[in-house]
């Protein structure tokens, strides 16, 4: 009998030691995938193809499962465990709209009451207790390093029914992840072409970096900011100015608009072409770092677009894609990264926009902007110099992606932007 199903029955008689929440997720992320099926409090038989990524914010426990629900088909979306099925209201996540993601609720004690949802909708129940019994130390004790076929295998699966054939040799991972990550860089490239149909280069351009500016919690606010304080209005005040006052007056509306700051009290009217400020609420600021905080990435932000505005023409012009094409022409990541970072205006303080982030900008939104600007040519400066982009941070979804994906002595594959964007791709594709 394993510690945790002996946990379990002293659980069940009254005991003292109920079993970590913890171990339920180890649990879950280890075995679910292993179980041949779970049976719903309403008797539908649901398997788990992958169990998720542990959640590392507010939210559920598990994130962007896949499950094959009896009746549904194929389900992407959260799951959250407990050790008893109420848990789910004492912890107040009915009322929580960050939980209306969950398509699974898994509890080790259930009950024939319903998981509701913020939302009005419903999550299925099943139990956990099938987990328990499933002992898998002979094979951790074998130390085999063999790739498993569970949550993996589970992937795969769905992943060649899109079209996306499990290699056979590290040789044919490695082309794989080059072909998804060219298929990121062209869909991306595909929106930025699309909306410069309907709005100009530069304003499509500058949503876009204003919006990556946001990180996860911040991405639609740094969008409304940037439609409520449009590129040209914005950039024919700054020009106005002397080139040392710009970045101080691009930082000052800005934040006005951001609603982050106040407007002076003597104004008797909203700037022309300026729409209504955000409401500060808007913003997400619970546990940020001082660093990430919307006004210091504003402040960054303020400082990247005073800097194009140095390049702009005598005319008073400020082609904001035309400067930054400029910098791609170059053909080298090391400039393109240096020319999207923004150091501290004292010495050895953190940088507004430090090198990490400034290599996903470049990655994410100048490298297929300029290349949605050629017309998608096999031959773009932007799509080679995108090619040749060394490795980003990792994100929760690449190093998942990598775990469940690649067995372990292929993980150095890995080493490029190009094959972390795809291992995002091969992600986006589960849905």
């Amino acid at each position: 009998m394993t510690l945790l199903l002996e946990r379990k029955e002293e659980y069940d008689s009254g005991g003292e030691r109920p079993i970590p929440e913890k171990a339920l997720a180890r649990l879950w992320q280890k075995r679910a995938a292993r179980q041949r099926e779970f049976r719903t409090s309403a008797g539908r038989r649901v398997r788990v193809l992958y169990p998720g990524r542990p959640g590392t914010a507010a939210g559920p426990d598990f994130r962007d499962a896949l499950l094959e629900v009896e009746g549904t088909g194929l389900v992407l979306g959260d799951v959250e465990l407990h050790l008893r099925q109420q848990d789910w209201y004492a912890h107040g996540h009915s009322g929580d709209p960050n939980y209306n993601g969950v398509v699974l609720h898994a509890a080790l004690e259930t009950s024939p009451r319903t998981t509701d949802l913020q939302n009005g909708s419903r999550a299925p129940v099943i139990s956990l207790a099938s987990l328990l019994e499933d002992d898998d130390s002979a094979g951790e004790e074998a130390g085999s390093d063999a790739p498993e076929d569970g949550a993996g295998g589970g992937l795969w699966t769905l992943l060649e029914r899109k079209g996306w054939s499990r290699p056979d040799s590290a040789e044919e991972m490695g082309r794989l992840l080059d072909t998804a990550g060219d298929a990121r860089f062209r869909a991306r490239a595909a929106v930025f072409a699309s909306l410069t149909g309907e709005q100009s280069a530069d304003q499509c351009l500058y949503e876009g970096l204003m919006e990556a500016l946001g990180y996860r919690a911040n991405r639609q606010p740094f969008l409304k900011l940037a439609q409520r304080a449009p590129w040209q209005a914005l950039a024919g005040e700054a020009l106005a100015r002397p080139p040392r006052e710009r970045a101080a007056a691009v930082e000052k509306r800005l934040l006005e608009v951001s609603g982050l700051a106040a407007a002076p009290g003597n104004r008797k009217r909203w700037p022309a072409g300026f729409g209504p400020a955000l409401a500060a609420d808007e913003w997400h600021t619970f546990r940020v770092r001082p660093s990430n905080h919307p006004r210091r990435r504003i402040a960054g932000a303020a400082r990247l677009l005073a800097r194009f505005l140095a390049a702009s023409p005598p005319a008073g012009e400020a082609p904001l894609a035309d400067a930054l094409a400029e910098r791609v022409a170059g053909g080298k990541p090391s400039a393109l990264t240096d020319a999207l970072a923004v150091k501290d205006d004292s010495a050895g303080g953190p940088a507004f926009i430090g090198a990490d982030r400034a290599r996903d900008m470049a990655v994410n939104v100048a490298l297929p902007f300029c290349h949605a600007l050629s017309g998608d040519a096999e031959d773009s400066t932007a799509l080679a110099l995108y090619r040749k982009f060394p490795r980003l941070q990792p994100n929760e979804i690449t190093r998942e992606m990598a775990d469940q994906l690649l067995p372990p002595d292929w993980a150095a594959l890995v080493t490029t932007a190009r094959r972390q964007q795809g291992l995002i791709h091969l992600h986006r594709q589960l849905g």
